[in-house]
């Protein structure tokens, strides 16, 4: 389900970016479409409209207003999405009945790439529903798509740190969580428990009430002898992620059977700072607050909150 949620977040994000104006539910195109809700949130919707359905600009309309708070610039609006087909109303691939819904960032990033999905999502009340619709376009040999979307909660938004602020805070000292507090952690059982197979395979156990951390912490698990990996270098690792609130792994190198090469400036900041330093051979474990992960909640299909990796850093280049 995570391969569907990658691939229908962005698509609906890009046909945003290529549309029109919002049009009034009450008039315009799409004014027939009706978009009947089951009894909470991850059930498939039931479309209807006066079929086939066909429209000759990029229009993307709010059908059903909802009753809960209405989405503020800063905030994350949660999106469940199903692509429906505009001859006959089926359904397609839909995340109503994934187990997590997809966030939107409201913020100026939107309001200037998908100024569009801005408008419509700034000031909607949770629990609104969309309809979306592309005219087909014969140049780029585009078919017509049609999408219907509802907007499920509203989440203040702690976003993932910039380069310039992951560094200043690098620099004063608060970024990191000292060895001796982490050390304390471990003391107290509060830190992830690594446990590794035969084979070598990295399992992570999340103690009862972890905590999220408001520093990175980092464990080196073993060290290696091999060379030191420098904050402009390239990692290659093998590795596994997990959610701190829920232990459920979202990413293992492990599972896809060989190791993950990366430039360590190009990646979240929990790595590029919990590695820099770190030499070949060695096995750490890195605690990610939400600041130093992908953010929380996270956009696209990233995973949200806090992460726990655990990485084995096979060579650095």
């Amino acid at each position: 389900m995570r391969k569907v949620l990658a691939i229908l977040l962005p698509f609906l994000l890009f046909l945003t970016a290529c549309s029109g104006d919002d049009e009034a539910k009450s008039s315009g195109p799409l004014s027939s479409v009706k978009i009947e809700r089951g009894d909470d949130e991850t059930s498939v919707p039931s479309v209807e409209f006066d079929e086939p359905l066909s429209v000759e600009e990029p229009t993307l309309t709010r059908i059903n207003d909802g009753d809960g708070d209405e989405v503020a610039d800063g905030q994350t609006a949660m999106i469940r999405l199903a692509i429906v087909n505009p001859e006959d109303g089926t359904v397609g691939q839909e995340t109503y009945s994934a187990e997590n819904a997809e966030g939107i960032a409201v913020n100026e990033s939107l309001k200037t790439g998908n100024s569009q999905m801005y408008d419509a999502l700034l000031g909607a009340p949770v629990g609104s529903d969309f309809a979306y619709y592309i005219p087909a376009n014969e140049e780029s040999g585009t078919e017509a798509n049609f999408l219907v979307f509802t907007i499920t909660d509203a989440m203040d938004t702690v976003p993932t740190l910039t380069p310039d602020e992951a560094a200043a805070r690098n620099a004063d000292g608060t970024l990191l969580m000292s060895s001796e507090d982490v050390d304390a952690l471990e003391a107290e059982g509060k830190l992830p428990e690594v446990t590794f197979a035969e084979d070598g395979t990295p399992s992570i156990t999340i103690p009862e009430g972890a905590e999220e951390p408001e520093r990175l912490v980092v464990k080196v698990l073993e060290e290696g002898d091999g060379p030191v990996l420098e904050s402009t270098g390239t990692v290659v690792a093998d590795y596994l992620g997990v959610g701190l609130r829920d232990g459920e792994t979202f990413d293992s190198s492990y599972e896809r059977g060989e190791p993950a090469e990366f430039p360590l400036g190009n990646v979240i900041p929990g790595w590029t700072y919990g590695l820099a330093e770190q030499k070949a051979g060695s096995k750490v474990l890195l605690v990610l607050p939400s600041e130093l992960a992908y953010g929380d909640p996270a956009g696209g299909s990233s995973p949200s909150g806090p992460l726990v990796f655990v990485v084995d850093i096979k060579e650095v280049k």
